[in-house]
C-alpha cells in the first residue's frame, strides 16, 4: 500500500503539551524498596531526557486511603488536625522525576475522599495542605490540579467560587485547574462556553480513554488533554503499537495535546486488579530485578523527538487504522520530527512531500518486536520529497534533531528470584508511621507504630470505622488488608503475633486475619482469594478459602488487649490453622496452589508483630508459573482467546468446548497445577500424565471463580513428565456449557520443549 503525506509548515496547529504517566493506587510502592542502584536506573529509564521513556508529565494521586483500582495511596490528612505529607510514595516519585527533568509538568488528582471532608471548606483545606506539603517538604510546585474526583462528580460551583479564588489568595495562582477527567461525556464544554467565570477558572479540558472529541470541544478555546489512557498490556507487542496509535489519534482526531498513560510503572503484585500493563515492570524488590518493556521504547519514539512547546503540523497528522502519522515542528529552530506507525501485517510505502520546510535529510529510528529503538540509515530529501518503507508492525521516527539514545542500565540488572524463605520481620527497623517493605495495602492503613509484643515497634492497622474513607465511585474499598511476599510461594507456613485493641465504637466487629496463598485480590470482594484464618473479638474463628468458610469454631481463652498468635500451614492440598500454637483445624482443599501472604483486620485497631514465613520441610516452597501461551505448550483443536481481563493471570484466557481439543506439554518436577476459570458454563476434561489417564475433571461452579486450580497433582517421582488434558465436550447436569477455560500452568520445576 502506498501512502502520501505532505508536511506543510503553513498548516501549523496546536501546541504540544507532553506525554506522561500516572502514579496512583500503590502501583509505585515496591519501587521505593528497590536496591539503590537498580532504583536509580529505573528512574532514569522513566524520566531522564533523551535516555528512555523521557516522560514529560507526571500525574500524582492525592491520597485518601481509598482503593482506586489496585491499592491505596495513604492520605496526608486523616482528620482535620492530622497531617503527614510523607505518607505514601507519590511525592517521592515526583521529586525523583523533577530531579531528572526540571521541565516535567506535575499534575495531581484524587480518587477517594477522607471521611472528615464533608463540606467545601474542609475540602479546600485537604487540597491546600497537599500543595503546601509538596512545596515545603519536597520542594515541589504543581503545574496542574484536577479539582474533583477522578472520573466522578465535578462541581463547577466548588471550582469557581472556592478552589480557584482560594488558590489565587494563598499563593498558588500559577496552578492550572482542569475538568472534568470523565469517561462519560463532554457536558462541561457548553457550560464553559456559556459562563465566563467557569472559563476563567479552568485552563484545560480533560477526558479519559477517548481519542476523539466533538467539534464544540475543539472550539471552546481551551487545550484538550487525554489525561488518562491505556498503558500497553505486557503480553503482546501489538498492545504497545496500539498505545502509539492512541497517542497519534488523540491529536489527529481529537486535537488533544497531552497524553497520559496509566500506570507509569508496574511496581506491584500481579494478583491485584488492573495489572499486567506497563512500560516497565519492577515487582522484585528483594533482588532488584526489573524489565524494560518494549512499550517504553515506543513511547521514546515520541518523547525523545518532540517536546512541550513544539507545534503540530496538521497536514501530516493522520490516524488511519493501519498507517498513522504525527508531525511536529520546533517553533524557533524549525526542526521537524515525524512519527510513522504501521499497525498492519503488510509493508507500507510512504511518500512524504515537504512544503516550506528547509531540510536536506532526516535521521531515522525504528522499533519492531525484535529490535527496539534502533537508529538506521538516514534518508535524503530529493526535490522536497522522500520515500520510506515501513515494515509490518513497526514504528519509525524521522527527525532533524540529535542527541537521542537508547539508554542502558548503569548497573547490572539482577536475575529474578523467588521470594527468599525463611522471612522474618519484627518491624523494629522502620520509622514510625511508615509502611513496611514489600506490603501493598488494599484497604485500611498498615503502618509502623510503638507498642510491640516485646516493647519494640510493631505493625498496626490505624483506621477505624469513623475514619473509613469515602470510596471512589468506580470500586468499593474492601475491609482492611495488605499483601506481601512472592506470588509464587506454594508450600509454606506463616505466623504472626497480634493484639486486638478494645474499641469504643458501636457495633464493634473487630477481627485479626492471616492469609496465605493469595492469588487474586478481586475488586469486588472484602477478603482476597486466599486461605485465611480470622479470629473475631469474641473468640469466634473461621478458616476460609476467600470468603467461603471451610471450618469454624470458638476459642475459650481469647481476650481483647492481649497478645496472641495465628498461623497457617499450606502443605500441598492440606491447609492447617493454629491459634497460640494449638491446631484449630486441618482441611484438604486444592483450589489455590500458590500465592503471597495477607495480613488483615476490620476497620479497628490491631497490632501485629513477629511475622515469620518458613518453608515446609522436604517440599518445594515455590512454583514456576507459565502463561498457557508459552512456546513450550502445544495446543491442538479449537482454542479461542476470550479476553484480556486482569482477573486472569497475564491477562490471558483460552477456552474450548470442542471435544478432542488438547493441551500438551512436558515438565520436570514433582507437582503441577492447571489454572483457569470455574463457572456455570464450564464442562469436563480428561487428564493424562505420562500416557496414563489419572482424572476426569469438572470445572463447573455455580459462581465464577478466577485463577483456580482445575487440576493439581503432587508427589510425582522426580524427573520428567508429560501432561495432556483433553476437552470432552461434556457438562455437569447444572452447567450451561461444556467449555474449559485455562490461562496458566504452575509446576515445581520447569516446562521443557519436546526437543529437550
Amino acid at each position: 500500500m502506498s501512502i502520501h503525506l505532505t508536511v506543510d509548515s503553513n498548516t501549523l496547529g496546536r501546541i504540544f503539551e507532553g506525554i506522561g504517566g500516572v502514579t496512583s493506587n500503590g502501583m509505585t510502592k515496591l519501587l521505593h524498596e528497590y536496591p539503590k542502584n537498580q532504583q536509580e536506573d529505573i528512574l532514569d529509564f522513566l524520566f531522564a531526557p533523551n535516555f528512555g521513556a523521557s516522560l514529560q508529565t507526571l500525574k500524582v494521586e492525592i491520597g485518601s486511603d481509598a482503593n482506586g483500582t489496585c491499592g491505596t495511596e495513604p492520605s496526608h490528612m486523616r482528620s482535620e488536625t492530622d497531617f503527614d505529607i510523607t505518607r505514601g510514595v507519590g511525592l517521592w516519585l515526583a521529586k525523583e522525576a523533577k530531579k531528572r527533568n526540571e521541565a516535567i509538568f506535575l499534575d495531581a488528582i484524587r480518587w477517594g475522599t477522607p471521611a472528615w471532608v464533608t463540606d467545601k471548606d474542609k475540602k479546600y483545606q485537604y487540597y491546600l495542605k497537599f500543595l503546601q506539603g509538596a512545596r515545603s517538604v519536597y520542594s515541589l510546585d504543581f503545574d496542574y490540579l484536577a479539582p474533583d474526583e477522578n472520573e466522578g462528580a465535578y462541581s463547577l460551583d466548588w471550582v469557581v467560587n472556592v478552589l480557584r479564588p482560594g488558590l489565587d489568595r494563598d499563593g498558588y495562582a500559577h496552578v492550572k485547574l482542569s475538568g472534568a477527567d470523565s469517561t462519560e461525556d463532554w457536558n462541561i464544554v457548553p457550560i464553559i462556553k456559556g459562563h465566563p467565570d467557569v472559563r476563567k477558572s479552568i485552563s484545560a479540558l480533560t477526558r479519559h480513554y477517548k481519542q476523539d472529541s466533538p467539534q464544540y470541544a475543539k472550539e471552546c478555546g481551551l487545550p484538550i488533554y487525554n489525561s488518562e489512557d491505556i498503558a500497553p498490556f505486557r503480553n503482546s507487542f501489538s498492545f504497545a503499537l496500539d498505545m502509539a496509535y492512541k497517542i497519534i489519534r488523540s491529536y489527529a482526531s481529537g486535537k488533544m495535546v497531552q497524553y497520559v498513560m496509566h500506570p507509569v510503572i508496574e511496581a506491584i503484585y500481579d494478583n491485584v486488579p488492573y495489572t499486567c500493563k506497563s512500560i516497565l515492570l519492577a515487582a522484585n524488590p528483594w533482588t532488584g530485578h526489573f524489565v524494560v518493556q518494549a512499550g517504553l521504547w515506543v513511547v521514546a519514539h515520541f518523547t525523545q523527538f518532540i517536546h512541550p512547546g513544539w507545534v503540530f503540523i496538521d497536514s501530516a497528522c493522520i490516524d488511519s487504522p493501519h498507517c498513522s502519522c504525527l508531525a511536529l515542528q520546533h517553533p524557533n529552530t524549525k526542526d521537524i520530527s515525524i512519527i510513522l506507525l504501521n499497525r498492519s501485517k503488510s509493508i507500507q510505502q510512504v511518500t512524504i512531500t515537504f512544503k516550506d520546510v528547509v531540510v536536506s535529510y532526516v535521521k531515522v529510528w525504528k522499533t519492531n518486536e525484535k529490535e527496539q529503538f534502533c537508529e538506521i540509515d538516514p534518508l535524503a530529501i530529493t526535490h522536497d520529497a522522500l520515500c520510506i518503507t515501513l515494515e509490518p508492525l513497526s514504528i519509525y521516527t524521522l527527525t532533524t534533531t540529535s542527541g537521542q539514545q537508547k539508554g542502558c542500565a548503569k548497573f547490572k540488572i539482577p536475575e529474578e528470584t523467588k521470594f527468599p524463605l525463611p522471612y522474618l520481620d519484627d518491624f523494629n527497623t522502620y520509622e514510625i508511621g511508615k509502611q513496611p517493605r514489600y506490603t501493598i495495602d488494599q484497604a485500611g492503613a498498615f503502618e509502623i507504630c510503638a507498642g510491640g509484643r516485646n516493647g519494640g515497634k510493631c505493625l498496626k492497622q490505624v483506621l477505624t470505622n469513623s475514619m473509613r474513607p469515602q470510596d471512589w465511585e468506580r470500586r468499593p474499598t474492601p475491609l482492611p488488608y495488605t499483601i506481601l511476599g512472592g506470588q509464587e510461594l506454594s508450600n509454606y507456613a506463616v505466623s504472626i503475633d497480634f493484639n486486638m485493641e478494645q474499641m469504643p465504637e458501636r457495633n464493634y466487629e473487630g477481627y485479626a486475619l492471616l492469609g496465605a496463598r493469595c492469588n487474586h485480590a478481586s475488586a469486588v470482594c472484602e477478603i482476597p482469594e486466599c486461605y485465611n484464618v480470622r479470629l473475631f473479638y469474641d473468640g469466634r474463628w473461621f478458616l476460609s478459602c476467600g470468603q467461603i468458610v471451610l471450618s469454624s469454631g470458638r476459642t475459650q481463652d481469647f481476650s481483647l488487649g492481649s497478645w496472641n498468635s495465628l498461623a497457617l500451614h499450606c502443605e500441598q492440598k492440606v491447609i492447617s490453622a493454629y491459634y497460640n500454637g494449638v491446631l484449630l483445624d486441618s482441611i484438604e482443599h486444592e483450589e489455590i496452589p500458590s500465592g503471597n501472604i495477607v495480613i488483615g483486620s476490620a476497620y479497628s485497631h490491631v497490632r501485629y508483630d513477629n511475622l515469620e514465613v518458613t518453608p515446609i520441610e522436604n517440599l518445594p516452597d515455590s512454583c514456576n508459573r507459565y502463561s498457557i501461551l508459552d512456546y513450550s505448550i502445544t495446543l491442538s483443536g479449537n482454542w479461542e482467546k476470550v479476553g484480556n481481563d486482569s482477573d486472569n493471570y497475564y491477562r490471558t484466557l483460552l477456552a474450548s468446548s470442542e471435544r478432542g481439543s488438547e493441551i500438551d506439554f512436558i515438565f520436570r518436577g514433582t507437582s503441577l497445577s492447571i489454572i483457569g476459570v470455574l463457572d456455570n458454563e464450564s464442562g469436563r476434561a480428561e487428564v493424562y500424565i505420562d500416557g496414563k489417564k489419572v482424572s476426569t475433571i469438572d470445572a463447573f461452579c455455580s459462581s465464577r471463580k478466577y485463577r483456580k486450580s482445575l487440576f493439581s497433582v503432587f508427589n510425582l517421582p522426580h524427573g520428567q513428565h508429560r501432561f495432556k488434558m483433553m476437552v470432552l465436550g461434556e457438562q455437569h447436569e447444572d452447567s450451561m456449557g461444556s467449555r474449559l477455560s485455562v490461562n496458566a500452568v504452575e509446576t515445581s520445576g520447569d516446562l521443557m520443549t519436546f526437543t529437550d
